[in-house]
C-alpha cells in the first residue's frame, strides 16, 4: 500500500496526472489483449473487420503500448512543456487515427468499442488545451 501512495504523491496535483496513469492502465491492458488476441481489435474496427489480422494486432498492441509509457512520464511531469505536449500529441495522433478509419477508411463503425477510444482522446484533447497554464511552468 504505501508504494501506491509513494506513488501518487509523486504526480502533480489534480485529477489530470492521474487520468493520464488511468488512459496508461487501460492501454497497457489492451497491448496486452491485442498480444493474445484480436478479438476485441475486430469490434473496434467493426467496419472491415476482416482486415485485423494478428500481426495488426500485435502492431497495434505495441503502438498503443509506446503510447501509454509517454503517458505515464507525462503524467509525472507535466509541469515541462515538452511533457505535457508529448501527452498532448499521444492523443492528436489517437483521434487522427480513429477519424481517419471512421470517415476515409470505413474501417470503424459508430459502436462501443469505437465510442471508447473517440470519446478518451476527444475528452483528454479539450482537457489538456483548458489546463496548460495550470500545469506547464517550464
Amino acid at each position: 500500500m504505501a508504494i501506491g501512495t509513494d506513488l501518487f504523491s509523486a504526480l502533480p496535483e489534480g485529477y489530470l496526472p492521474k487520468w493520464f496513469l488511468f488512459t496508461s492502465a487501460l492501454g497497457i491492458f489492451n497491448s496486452i489483449q491485442n498480444f493474445c488476441t484480436d478479438s476485441l481489435t475486430k469490434r473496434v474496427y467493426a467496419g472491415k473487420p476482416d482486415e485485423v489480422t494478428p500481426l495488426s494486432a500485435r502492431f497495434f498492441a505495441t503502438w498503443t503500448w509506446s503510447v501509454s509509457m509517454i503517458r505515464i512520464y507525462a503524467a509525472f511531469h507535466l509541469e515541462h512543456k515538452f511533457m505535457y505536449e508529448l501527452g498532448i500529441w499521444t492523443y492528436v495522433i489517437a483521434l487522427t487515427h480513429y477519424g481517419a478509419e471512421l470517415f476515409v477508411f470505413k474501417g470503424c463503425k459508430l459502436n462501443g468499442p469505437f465510442m471508447s477510444p473517440l470519446c478518451v482522446a476527444t475528452t483528454s484533447l479539450i482537457w489538456m488545451a483548458s489546463q496548460y497554464d495550470y500545469y506547464v511552468k517550464y
